[in-house]
């Protein structure tokens, strides 16, 4: 005849089923989260002059260049130009933002191997005086080379989007894990229930 299931054995295999099904519900959000992440939108691409317009608190701008060009040459001959009108410690309005060189390439980022680009250098937003709030308006860039600039402060967004994915799929691990022990539990109980009848 058939054999009846106990009821911890039931109630093992539901919590077990319902924890993989969690886990399998957390690394599809782990996933969708982490390429949400990956996606950072060029702020200006390709281009030898553009503005970067900041409106409210801000880390700042990478710029890039194609790789293979003469970096140093290209670093010497971009200059980016602060908001016209406002001033700030060690900034007049209108003048020179301190543009910082990178000259690097990274072959860790697939952005920048799909681009074909390295890092040309970085720029940080000023502070208004007396205050830690950017220094907001149009920021002017221009160079002898096409550019493409990142918003740094995307990047960041970007770094705790993966570490959020990272945790998701740890957290689905465990789900399974946990789950595949509960069943195993299930079985044996089943097993043990065999016995004694």
């Amino acid at each position: 005849g058939a054999m009846a299931i106990s009821k911890a054995s039931k109630t093992l295999f539901v919590v077990g089923s319902l924890l993989s099904l969690a886990a399998i519900f957390s690394i599809i959000v782990g996933m969708v989260v982490g390429n949400a992440a990956r996606i950072i939108d060029w702020k200006a691409a390709g281009q030898s002059s553009f503005t970067l317009t900041v409106s409210g608190d801000h880390c700042g701008f990478s710029l890039y260049m194609k790789r293979g060009g003469d970096c140093d040459k290209v670093y010497s001959n971009t200059v980016i130009k602060g908001p016209e009108g406002k001033s700030s410690e060690g900034f007049i309005g209108g003048g020179d933002i301190d543009f910082y060189k990178d000259c690097k390439i990274d072959d860790t980022s697939e952005m920048e191997k799909e681009d074909d680009l390295m890092v040309l250098g970085h720029f940080y937003i000023p502070e208004k005086s007396g205050t830690k709030n950017s220094l907001t308006g149009d920021y002017k860039v221009r160079s002898s080379a096409n550019l493409w600039a990142m918003d740094v402060c995307e990047l960041g967004e970007a770094v705790r989007g993966i570490m959020a994915m990272l945790v998701l799929i740890a957290l689905a691990v465990a789900l399974i894990v946990i789950g595949l022990i509960l069943c195993c539990v299930g079985c044996c109980c089943l097993q043990s229930g065999k016995g004694g009848q």
